[in-house]
């Protein structure tokens, strides 16, 4: 498994690489600190599984930047990671195609559950952002705003279809063969069982 940190702050990921360590057997970080480093690893490593993503890297422009890239390398499952949780922010970086938003105060804690939901095809929000996103939709005058924020919504689905049909078409026989018995509802020890592999490979 290979994946992405992107943040200027060598700490933060340093701790990034201590938690996900655990995903996999084996896991290959590559890193950025800058949206020039993080552009250039994208292009020279294709076969990236993950990327988690600070916002407020040097020459970042928030959640276009983010767009720009689901649309270049639509298979690579993008996470922002982000000192800032603004909802907005956070609705943001949803429509461009992110596939899911941690704040940095709970990285501690959530990112292992919250990137196997991701590598899964699922998005993650903490409860508390999927509170406050509720909120504001209910709070939120209708304005012609609305209608532009409709049209991004629209394409972001689109994208984010694309972007799922890719990573399908991505999968290994193997990769495959795990994902049809998953949806069949096996445990991942069955699965491991009935393809004869260890239980952290399936995982």
């Amino acid at each position: 498994m290979k994946i992405l940190l992107a943040d200027d702050h060598a700490l933060i990921r340093s701790g990034l690489r201590s938690e996900l360590a655990a995903l996999a057997d084996a896991v290959d970080f590559v890193e950025a600190w800058d949206a020039d480093s993080l552009r250039r690893i994208f292009a020279q490593h294709r076969d990236l599984d993950l990327a988690l993503v600070d916002l407020t890297m040097p020459g970042m422009d928030g959640a276009r930047t983010i767009a720009v890239l689901r649309l270049e390398y639509p298979a690579v499952p993008l996470v922002v990671v982000s000192g800032q949780d603004d909802t907005r922010q956070v609705r943001d970086v949803l429509r461009a195609g992110a596939s899911g938003f941690i704040p940095k105060s709970a990285v501690g804690h959530l990112v292992l559950p919250a990137i196997r939901l991701v590598l899964a095809g699922g998005q993650y929000l903490p409860p508390q952002l999927i509170a406050a996103l509720h909120q504001d939709e209910q709070n939120s005058p209708s304005s012609t705003d609305d209608v532009e924020s409709t049209a991004d919504l629209q394409r972001a689905q689109a994208a984010k279809q694309a972007a799922d049909s890719g990573r399908a078409g991505s999968l290994s026989p193997r990769q495959e063969e795990v994902f049809v018995l998953m949806a069949k509802g096996l445990s991942n020890k069955m699965i491991a069982y009935q393809l004869n592999m260890c239980e952290s490979t399936v995982k």
